[in-house]
């Protein structure tokens, strides 16, 4: 971070350029929080919409847009007609100064936007409002993995023959690990007989994924019309799942009735990870 020391004696030698070194230095930090919410129109205060009738006015505020944070004036819009949208219309202005050699130049310089209605457009000064996100959802989205990051399943017949993939994602701001999959018990009468129902080892995340507390979630029989369990007692509808503290995903499969042979089940979970 720029800084500099005025505590040296012997009178500091002020000059246009230490004045801009003390500029960059506060707008070079202003900017790098802001750009934290992404690189996109990011709305850092205000902006709020509220509705009265078929008008909607959008408060003051500020917005981080091609890495400049810029003050909006509030602003009012109804109607809009077929072709054009609502727009942040960016307008630069500048005041002149008088130098002491007698010269004169636009010295302060100033950006401010606000609403206008046009045809959709982005520019360096003028983008749809509709492309402004607030700052916590950029925040978020960097916050987290984009891509998914898959396992891929295959167990021997012995153990149910399972194949199928499962996929997992870190969400770094909450610590949590997003899993999903679909997996398919192509040999399920080899699965124990009920009521002893076994955990069976499915495949292991990697370091970093792996929860601080064994953790369970629901797995759910893929189809509409349910099947009974080998007992005939109840039907299977749901099974329970885990994920450990080393990171192993086993499944609790149930064996079915004698007539089936093999059968799927479906997950969708947020596992906390501290």
């Amino acid at each position: 971070m720029k800084a500099i020391d005025f505590t040296h004696p012997g009178g500091f030698p002020l000059t246009q350029d230490q004045l801009d070194y003390l500029q960059q230095a506060y707008t070079e930090c202003l900017n790098a929080f802001a750009a934290m919410g992404g690189l996109g129109p990011t709305i850092i205060s205000g902006m709020e919409a509220s509705v009265s009738g078929p008008t909607t006015t959008i408060s003051d505020g500020w917005f981080f847009y091609n890495g400049e944070l810029i003050r909006f004036y509030s602003g009012s819009f109804s109607s809009i007609l077929v072709g054009t949208t609502v727009l942040v219309n960016i307008t630069p202005s500048s005041t002149g100064l008088t130098y002491n050699d007698g010269s004169f130049f636009p010295a302060v310089l100033d950006k401010a936007a606000t609403l206008v209605i046009g045809p959709p457009a982005t520019t360096p000064t003028q983008f749809p409002f509709s492309d402004l996100a607030p700052f916590q959802v950029h925040f978020g989205i960097k916050g987290r993995e984009t891509g998914w990051q898959s396992l891929s399943v295959s167990t021997p017949p012995a153990s149910g023959g399972v194949t199928g993939t499962i996929y997992y994602k870190k969400n770094f701001l909450n610590n949590t690990l997003h899993i999903r999959g679909s997996l398919t018990a192509n040999n399920a009468q080899n699965f124990v007989a009920s009521p002893a129902a076994l955990f069976y080892l499915m495949g292991t995340l990697p370091a970093g994924y792996m929860p601080g507390n064994n953790t369970y979630f629901t797995g759910h029989y893929y189809l509409g019309g349910l099947i009974q369990d080998d007992l005939g007692v109840s039907w299977i509808k749901q099974i329970s799942c885990g994920v450990n503290t080393i990171g192993q995903i086993s499944i609790n499969w149930i064996r079915p009735d004698i007539s089936i042979t093999a059968y799927a089940v479906n997950f969708n979970t947020i596992i906390p990870l501290d």
